[in-house]
């Protein structure tokens, strides 16, 4: 029989891990994992969430865009013999004026108004009297039941809408019946007496939002005011 050599005898013997080991491993390997997953979720919903406050930065500018485009063309109150903006509980009314240079007279109805929690404008077809002008308010007044209207959302989680206008020399008034009598009733005439021109103007038109930016968010007031160029 051959005896072993020092040297072997010296040689450790060999083992593997023991699974007290292998379950230290796997529970490292697995916290690692979970902490990877949460830093990864929270930079997704970071990220979706900085996408959806942008998306409705835009809208809000887009809002703002098309509502200083129609209080520009803000129709004459002379001209229409009428109050070219009414305001109420979660609605503004205004006429725009459509004509176009050494044309007759044609106007369109507009109205901004909440349906739920969201800001849409509303359009009427564009008229030539100021009988149909008439009509097509009442229509918008009553939630836009009129027929051919054109409605458009503008902007999305919102909680109120108001709105207020400045009557040259009068000030801000936020009363329909003091702003058309600012337009068109000269002191001292009765209120039934027919609408004659005063010299008032509507120089500005001021709206306020207030909106959520995003999920979870308390909402934020938004003001516009917008020059009406008359």
């Amino acid at each position: 029989m051959k005896r072993a050599t020092c040297s072997e005898r010296r040689q450790p013997a060999r083992r593997g891990f023991t699974l007290l080991e292998m379950l230290v491993a796997i529970t490292l390997l697995a916290v690692m994992a979970v902490i990877g997953w949460r830093a990864l979720d929270s930079m997704t919903r970071s990220r979706e969430r900085l996408t959806d406050h942008d998306a409705r930065l835009d809208a809000l500018k887009v809002l703002y865009g098309q509502f200083q485009s129609d209080c520009e063309h803000l129709a004459s109150a002379d001209l229409l013999q009428a109050s070219p903006v009414e305001v109420g509980a979660g609605q503004v009314l205004m006429v725009r004026d459509r004509r176009e240079e050494n044309q007759p007279p044609m106007w369109q109805v507009l109205s901004y108004r909440l349906d739920g929690n969201a800001l849409v404008r509303l359009a009427a077809p564009p008229v030539d009297s100021r009988a149909a002008v008439q009509s097509a308010l009442l229509g918008l007044r009553q939630a836009g039941r009129q027929n051919n209207v054109q409605a458009r959302r503008v902007l999305s989680d919102v909680d109120s809408l108001g709105a207020r206008v400045w009557i040259d020399p009068q000030g801000w008034l936020a009363d329909n019946g003091r702003i058309r009598s600012a337009l068109l009733n000269p002191a001292g005439a009765s209120a039934v007496a027919a609408p004659a021109p005063t010299g008032a103007v509507v120089r500005a038109v001021e709206l306020s939002v207030q909106a959520r930016m995003g999920d979870g968010d308390a909402p934020r007031d938004f003001l516009k005011i917008c020059m009406t160029g008359l």
